[in-house]
């Protein structure tokens, strides 16, 4: 972790004009883990019980947040109804307050990642604050119309890939799914996408929202291309619109997105729209 970037993000948290509760492991770490699965959980469920914590705002996303999800009580995150902020890694944490507990979350930059523009971190803020400005339409290129809507769920492909199969498998009936990647190799995404397609998830979905595949070209094989992996095998599996390009991910211009509220999806238009508010009370 980038302590200099944490503590800009923080700062920048705090200029929103509300106290902050940090976790007392926020700056541990352990080999490739922020701390130990101990610690780490019990900064979780310390801020989950707290009263004075209304968001639970990851620093970065890392690794490791599959290692505790068996430890958590549905019951408990459900009854403290804490918003979460974070991707990447944080994908499988998304998907479980989703699946299991009936809850929807902010994918959105982390505190960590200080180059996030204004125009980004406002949206974010605002869909903090369930402020109609969060609900603006994101633009990319077509690659299929139609117009659907659907329950927006998603994040991270490699994590989502890994949901399969556990509690908190990504819920993609009806869904409009949105991806991104980052340090993939086009081969690796190929995998990725065909485990998704052949363990029937994208027979479910109603479209597909993508956003930036950064850093997944091949020095091996320079000829492949990660974007013509994903239109190949998504345009054979999915009959929905699909959209590409959007500006979420691992960028800087990462605009938030709610994991579990309702969107539209417009092909034609290249559009991708929150249809409701991540949170009916601004915090």
């Amino acid at each position: 972790m980038n302590p200099d970037a944490l503590e800009r993000g923080l700062a920048w948290l705090a200029s929103l004009g509300h106290p902050l509760v940090l976790a007392p492991n926020l700056r541990v770490r352990t080999g490739y883990l922020a701390g130990s699965d101990e610690q780490r959980l019990g900064d979780l469920l310390e801020l989950v019980r707290n009263p004075d914590v209304a968001v639970i705002f990851c620093a970065r996303g890392g690794y490791g947040v599959g290692r505790i999800l068996r430890r958590l009580d549905p019951a408990e995150l459900r009854a403290a109804r804490k918003l979460v902020v974070g991707y990447s890694d944080e994908t499988m944490l998304l998907a479980y307050l989703h699946r299991l507990c009936g809850l929807v979350s902010l994918h959105g930059p982390m505190l960590e990642r200080d180059d996030i523009p204004p125009e980004a971190r406002a949206r974010q803020a605002a869909l903090m604050r369930g402020e109609p400005a969060g609900l603006g339409s994101l633009s990319g290129k077509k690659l299929r119309g139609g117009r659907v809507e659907g329950t927006l769920v998603g994040g991270n492909l490699k994590m989502l890939e890994a949901s399969l199969g556990t509690p908190w498998e990504v819920d993609l009936d009806d869904a409009i799914l949105f991806l991104e990647e980052v340090s993939e190799a086009p081969y690796a995404i190929d995998r990725s996408l065909v485990h998704l397609r052949e363990s029937g998830a994208l027979e479910r979905v109603r479209g597909v929202a993508l956003g930036q595949l950064v850093g997944c070209e091949s020095t091996r094989y320079p000829g492949a291309s990660a974007e013509e992996a994903v239109r190949e095998i998504l345009g054979g599996a999915v009959d929905g619109p699909i959209v590409e390009d959007l500006p979420f991910g691992h960028v800087a211009d990462h605009r938030a997105l709610g994991f579990g509220v309702r969107a539209r999806l417009d092909g034609d238009r290249a559009e991708l729209t929150l249809l409701e508010p991540v949170v009916e009370v601004g915090i």
